[in-house]
């Protein structure tokens, strides 16, 4: 049997009987494969689907080694637990199940939600490529890569959601001092939206008039710098100097969740790394800006299951979209000034 690193860690686990030591499992893994870039996030991933009640490889191992793999805290739905905390002798605990239901949410979520069509994704791509320049003579060249890198499908280069502590004055729609960005409470990501339905801006009246009050808008990758956890962890290389401001406003980022669907996908781990890769296989893994290569062992194994809604290409999207992008150039004239709409 040809000899993988998924094999050398099932052998160490059995061999110790779940007492796993990280150091020295790498040790005996980069003995066998020197090249490999083996580090915690994927050891976290195959102890996780060995722990978890319905993970992937559960039954391979005993209950003792699972156990001890977990530090005697069990996932999925295994048995009521109790146990002793500060203060609480006995804490009865119910158990959380949320782990049983994660792919029939994920199988509903695929029925349901709406993804930019990859056809205006590109036409967004290739005119941020023309625009490039002309924003970077108002913004600098810094604010400039940040939101119009190569691949970049960003809406609006330079504004960018704020956090609480900027929230002083008239922070709102208005330039930040600090970094040459403009703030916002998550309005400008509507727009596309709104273009595409009914050709006009977002304002309150028309998002009713058009059905779009029926959705919720859930962006997939984070586009604040405390959000980018989960990338960190299944992108096999991630750039720490590189903000993320751009998916704020990204059109392949925001997707449409009929209301009330939306938390899974803040909230569940591998729905959120399923619509990672729906993403990843509309348009492609150029399309990033800090993270590349991402670890298709994450994928949960049901993926394939999930019966996706097709992207749709409204009426003359084409129309629409450019004046989208004739508005984009008139608000940020009004901003910064300078570009000439």
């Amino acid at each position: 049997m040809k000899q993988t690193i998924k094999n050398i860690v099932f052998d160490y686990i059995l061999e110790k009987q779940g007492n796993v030591n990280f150091d020295d499992l790498t040790k005996i893994i980069l003995a066998t494969f020197p090249n490999s870039e083996w580090k915690k996030t994927q050891w976290a991933w195959y102890k996780t689907q060995i722990v978890s009640d319905n993970g992937r490889y559960s039954n391979l191992f005993s209950e003792s080694i699972r156990t001890k793999l977990s530090n005697g805290k069990r996932i999925g739905n295994s048995s009521v637990i109790k146990k002793k905390e500060k203060g609480n002798a006995n804490v009865f605990r119910f158990p959380n199940k949320a782990q049983d239901v994660e792919k029939e949410i994920a199988l509903a979520l695929g029925k349901v939600c709406h993804h930019i069509h990859p056809k205006i994704v590109q036409m967004v791509i290739e005119e941020n490529k023309k625009d490039k320049l002309k924003f970077e003579t108002i913004m600098g060249p810094n604010n400039s890569d940040i939101f119009l890198f190569e691949g970049s499908d960003c809406i609006f280069p330079g504004v960018r959601r704020n956090i609480n502590s900027e929230k002083n004055g008239t922070w709102k729609n208005n330039i930040n001092q600090n970094d040459n960005t403009i703030l916002n409470d998550n309005t400008f990501p509507r727009h596309i939206w709104a273009f595409l339905t009914m050709n006009k801006p977002y304002e309150g009246g028309m998002w009713k008039a058009s059905g779009l009050a029926d959705f919720e808008l859930a962006h997939i990758f984070g586009h604040k710098v405390g959000e980018k956890q989960l990338e960190k962890e299944v992108f096999n290389s991630y750039d720490n100097s590189k903000l993320p401001y751009s998916y704020f406003t990204s059109a392949s980022n925001i997707v449409l969740i009929p209301n009330g669907l939306m938390k899974p996908t803040d909230k569940f781990k591998s729905i959120k790394i399923a619509f990672y890769k729906r993403h990843i296989d509309l348009y492609g893994d150029n399309i990033f800006y800090a993270e590349s290569q991402f670890n298709e062992n994450f994928v949960p194994t049901w993926f394939n299951e999930i019966k996706w809604t097709e992207p749709i290409l409204p009426d003359d999207w084409e129309m629409k979209i450019n004046n989208l992008l004739k508005y984009r150039k008139k608000v940020l004239s009004g901003k910064y000034k300078n570009i000439k709409p």
